[in-house]
């Protein structure tokens, strides 16, 4: 076959090349595809991250309101089989997947067994790691709640969050429980399920306090129910239900519950000690966890540390940017948010470690084209 001409500038007559497109992506849709910047790196540290992510959100907040905090979790696991029956989802017949479970561990058998005798009783047969399950999560807090309009923001929305600023904080981004949801939507495609209570003018970040005068709790007249799923591709909240009844049970806090997929063997021992670490630096905090499987009773088990203090630490105030910290970048966003009217007043007012003295100086240097 004859090689096909070239054009005069030397590329191919051929029309198959196509030009490049721009595409722009979603925050939601890039985190998706790039999960373990989050810590989604496998299965295994998926379930862990989104535990940690939940349990550390139920921390915030009750420590945001100054409530001593009690938190449940429960893990659930299931087999694909048992996934697939809670979906909806039809499955072939039990005899014959019986079947070939049989003849696969008799086949198992027979090889173990030549195995032994080849290498002598001194062999050792290879450990098996066990395989990915799916993962019914429920976080139970007694915090501050959500306010009913705000969930699917809070929840559905990737960098989107309420810590932005110089705080110290456990998490800054907005990207903890939405990882979990775009997890749980890569894994299993089930959305989020969130029931919340809450008082009107209590939020985050100190911003009013669960206790009346006399020390007795507030309670909120409404629990808001939310189904929530997420648009990857707009980072949108995509509410499937959203609606409110009676507090009849006086109760107040959050309760998320996720179904993802993960493996429990590879990492039980590390969620294990995670909670044994958090319990020994938040010895205010009264910390339960429950594990059952649906296939083996028998390895259910159940994790409780007792609150040891009643003092909780004293909430973390926001700062100011320092002179030496800033960028030209950060100093024009502080100039178009300050609400300063002359240079002097934002010098002072809107960065740390300047005084009046030092500012009418740095004025003087920039000169005469600058007035204080």
């Amino acid at each position: 076959m004859p090689p096909r001409k070239s054009s005069a500038n030397g590329s191919s007559s051929s029309s198959s090349k196509k030009d490049e497109i721009q595409v722009s992506k979603s925050p939601a849709e890039f985190f998706a595809e790039n999960q373990s910047i989050a810590g989604f790196d496998n299965p295994g540290k998926s379930l862990y991250t989104t535990l940690r992510e939940l349990i550390e959100n139920s921390l915030d907040a009750c420590e945001s309101v100054n409530v001593l905090p009690d938190i449940s979790v429960t893990i659930e696991e299931m087999t694909q089989a048992q996934f697939n029956k809670m979906r909806g989802v039809p499955s072939g017949s039990p005899a014959k997947k019986q079947k070939k479970l049989d003849e696969k561990d008799d086949s198992t058998t027979t090889n173990d067994a030549a195995a032994e005798k080849a290498g002598g009783k001194g062999s050792k047969k290879p450990r098996r790691s066990g395989g990915d399950a799916y993962f019914l999560v429920t976080v139970l807090d007694n915090g501050c709640g959500m306010a009913h309009e705000a969930i699917p923001d809070l929840l559905g929305r990737v960098l989107s969050g309420s810590k932005y600023g110089v705080r110290q904080t456990r998490g800054k981004f907005g990207l903890g429980a939405k990882m979990a949801l775009i997890w749980s939507k890569k894994s299993t495609g089930v959305p989020i399920n969130i029931k919340t209570s809450h008082v009107k003018g209590v939020r985050g970040g100190g911003g009013g306090s669960l206790l009346t005068e006399d020390g007795k709790r507030k309670i909120g007249p409404k629990v808001s129910s939310c189904v929530l799923d997420i648009d990857i591709y707009k980072n949108q909240p995509r509410v499937i239900e959203h609606e409110q009844q009676d507090n009849k049970e006086s109760w107040i806090g959050t309760q998320m519950q996720v179904l993802v997929a993960g493996n429990w063997t590879t990492y039980k021992s590390r969620v294990v000690q995670y909670l044994q670490q958090l319990a020994i630096i938040t010895p205010y905090a009264k910390l339960e966890m429950a594990y059952s499987n649906r296939t083996d009773e028998k390895k259910a088990f159940n994790l409780q540390f007792d609150r040891r203090s009643e003092q909780m630490p004293a909430q973390a105030r926001e700062g100011k940017h320092h002179p030496s910290s800033v960028n030209n970048l950060l100093i024009q966003q502080l100039l178009e948010r300050t609400r300063s009217t002359s240079l002097l007043k934002f010098l002072t007012s809107d960065l740390s470690g300047i005084t009046a003295a030092v500012g009418k100086k740095l004025i003087d240097r920039l000169g005469s084209s600058f007035d204080a």
